[in-house]
């Protein structure tokens, strides 16, 4: 007959219980590759062509995260991923579709909440940062019970992540609605505030409650806009100007001389 000992079986028992607490999900992403949509006109610049731009793999075309800090949730709808174009997981949203280049992030933008879905890079900022502008899309069903909406938003932290140092929501997902598309929209930040510091930049997806709908997210094309630096334009002090108004007062009298003679 097979014994147990005692901490097996207290630990047989703290795993069953964690099972048994687990949120289940009521559906499950059915990934499939398909066409997608062409895009608008008029897309945004390519961000590898933007002077100076400290965002690296700015448009995920490395084929992975390299450069970039990702957190996903523990148990996400869709795992956060590198992909081109023509990925979905189904429910109708749309097919992925890069607005710069071959690739773009990916996420479910649901699981087992509470908790935040995350791509950050740390980057130093120029003294001209200016604006910071990104191409994005979103799909969502939230009709599994959903009480809380889900939040899209951009976030300013430390260098190395912590406490928001400011937040700016993109997009809410409200509970109860049904959106498969929103279509490829550009988002821009401005965090000329922080021109000249080095700072985590963080594009979060919180999701606050575990399975009450699925969704689909994508983003691409990050980039700064640097502000031209001011033209200084040279002014005179007062001795100067005092200077100048003599010698012009000298030359008029040289002229006037030279008419009377």
């Amino acid at each position: 007959m097979k014994k147990y000992s005692l901490a097996g079986a207290y630990a047989l028992a703290m795993a069953l219980s964690v099972s048994a607490n687990a949120q289940q999900a009521p559906y499950q992403a059915e990934i499939q590759r398909g066409t997608p949509a062409p895009l608008p006109a008029g897309v945004a610049v390519d961000c590898a062509a933007v002077a100076g731009n400290p965002f690296l793999n700015c448009g995920f075309e490395s084929g992975d995260f390299s450069d970039w800090v990702v957190t996903d949730l523990p148990d996400p709808f869709f795992d956060v991923v590198v992909d081109t174009a023509g990925v979905t997981p189904g429910f109708g949203f749309f097919n992925s579709a890069p607005t710069q280049g071959s690739f773009a992030a990916l996420s479910g933008f649901d699981g087992d909440g509470p908790g935040v879905i995350e791509f950050a890079q740390d980057v130093s900022l120029p003294p001209g940062a200016d604006t910071l502008t990104f191409d994005y899309r979103a799909a969502y069903q939230l009709t599994f019970g959903a009480n809380l909406d889900r939040e899209f938003r951009v976030e300013v932290q430390p260098s190395g992540g912590g406490a928001a140092l400011a937040s700016e929501v993109i997009l809410v997902a409200v509970a109860g609605d049904t959106v498969t598309d929103t279509g490829a929209l550009n988002g821009a930040v401005d965090i000329s505030a922080f021109a000249n510091q080095a700072v985590r930049v963080a594009f979060v997806l919180d999701v606050p409650e575990g399975f009450t709908g699925p969704a689909f997210f994508q983003l691409d094309n990050v980039a700064l806009e640097i502000a031209a630096e001011p033209q200084v334009i040279p002014t005179l002090s007062r001795v100067g100007l005092v200077a100048t108004a003599a010698v012009l007062l000298l030359l008029g009298a040289l002229s006037l001389r030279r008419r009377k003679v």
